[in-house]
């Protein structure tokens, strides 16, 4: 049992990280594609707006496709595309094509969480899903830090096409190991899900959902901006280097991988989602007011300010995943999972093309972390139980859907 548990769990985070992988290389590679191809900070952040609004638009569809085909398939459809969109920016000798890729990628971007989200309500007890959602969302901030610490070095020594490839042969060769890896479900353990779930329902999203979509929505906003151009800032305005800057990027996603497994752990028992979310996004909003001052203090608050990084902006999803897990029956969780997905990406696509039009149009990245802050804060508003009409309870105390 622990080892299909261990099985299990290495093929939700593979799969989280292989989703949203190119996101990130999007952004520590910042610098050598905008020396490479001559791109403007503008349309770089509109090829990751590209990825983001692929990814939202499509979230809801492919949830629905994972309801149908089961989550098995999904999570093996999603990793030869993430293969695939990886080496088609590889190959790419212009914007357009690198559009292309981001397109491409944008699939899995949008199908990771319903997919793995379906894997758990279907195979893990209701007593481990807040374990194992952190886990398994702990996969995104694994990409963050792989690729913060990998591909630097690796542009450098094969170029940041080289590093790609790399990324690329590695996705698609992990979808042939996942399939011999992720038997089908047992059909005993089906039924003990179903059972603890209780009866069915009408398969209606509920609406806690759409209001932590909202929320999504505008934290993915602030976070999609800080994702996209934290790199470059650090560069181009601190005076960091590109490899201090990855180092920088590398820290928050290891440290957000605890963040996010102890986020689970909380939400299962502990303290009621909404207030979490909340507190969570409070300490968002902290984090982007360390970013406002840093020119003025100096580089050094980075490296501390980098645990209300983990915290505020990476451990969210987690959460909000479990929310999602919990508050719907098993056959639903996709649908659900894209319905949180379409806020969450829909954010990352229009707070990225926005924040760098505003760099290049004033030369300051200031006003992109305040928007940032404003919108931390109202996303903790919005979801508070307190100041919202959400649940004062957490979905994740019942075992019932």
């Amino acid at each position: 049992m622990a080892e299909r548990r261990g099985v299990l769990l290495a093929v939700l985070v593979f799969a989280m990280t292989a989703s949203s992988y190119q996101i990130f290389a999007i952004s520590v590679l910042a610098v050598d594609i905008i020396d490479d191809l001559g791109v403007s900070r503008t349309a770089l952040g509109f090829l990751g707006s590209l990825n983001t609004l692929v990814g939202a638009l499509t979230a809801p569809t492919m949830g629905r496709v994972t309801d149908r085909i089961g989550a098995r398939q999904a999570i093996l459809v999603l990793l030869a595309i993430s293969g695939l969109g990886m080496a088609l920016m590889a190959m790419a000798g212009n914007w357009w094509l690198l559009a292309i890729s981001a397109a491409v990628a944008g699939i899995p971007q949008g199908w990771g969480n319903p997919a793995t989200n379906a894997l758990i309500a279907e195979r893990v007890s209701a007593a481990t899903q807040g374990s194992v959602t952190g886990i398994k969302q702990s996969g995104v901030q694994l990409g963050i830090f792989l690729s913060g610490l990998t591909l630097p070095g690796l542009s450098l020594v094969i170029g940041w096409r080289g590093a790609l490839w790399g990324y690329a042969v590695a996705f698609g060769l992990g979808a042939v190991v996942v399939a011999r890896m992720l038997g089908q479900p047992d059909a005993e353990v089906v039924r003990a899900r179903a059972v603890e779930q209780g009866p069915g329902d009408d398969g209606s999203v509920p609406s806690f959902i759409w209001l932590v979509s909202g929320y999504a929505f505008l934290f993915g906003s602030a976070g999609g901006a800080i994702g996209r151009f934290f790199p470059l800032w650090a560069n181009e305005e601190i005076g960091l280097s590109t490899v201090i800057a990855g180092a920088l990027v590398a820290l928050g996603g290891l440290l957000g991988i605890a963040a996010r497994i102890t986020a689970g752990r909380l939400a299962q028992s502990l303290i009621a989602p909404p207030i979490l979310l909340s507190i969570l996004a409070s300490i968002g909003a902290l984090y982007c007011a360390m970013l406002l001052i840093t020119p003025t203090v100096g580089s050094w608050i980075l490296w501390p300010s980098t645990v209300l990084y983990a915290v505020g902006i990476g451990a969210w999803n987690a959460v909000a995943m479990l929310a999602v897990i919990v508050s719907v029956r098993r056959e639903s969780a996709g649908k659900a999972s894209g319905v949180v997905m379409l806020g969450f990406l829909g954010g990352l696509s229009v707070g990225s093309p926005i924040a760098g039009a505003i760099v290049d149009r004033w030369g300051t990245y200031q006003p992109v972390w305040l928007g940032a802050l404003l919108l931390s804060v109202a996303s903790a508003v919005i979801i508070h139980p307190r100041l919202s009409r959400s649940p004062s309870t957490a979905p994740a105390s019942s075992t019932s859907g």
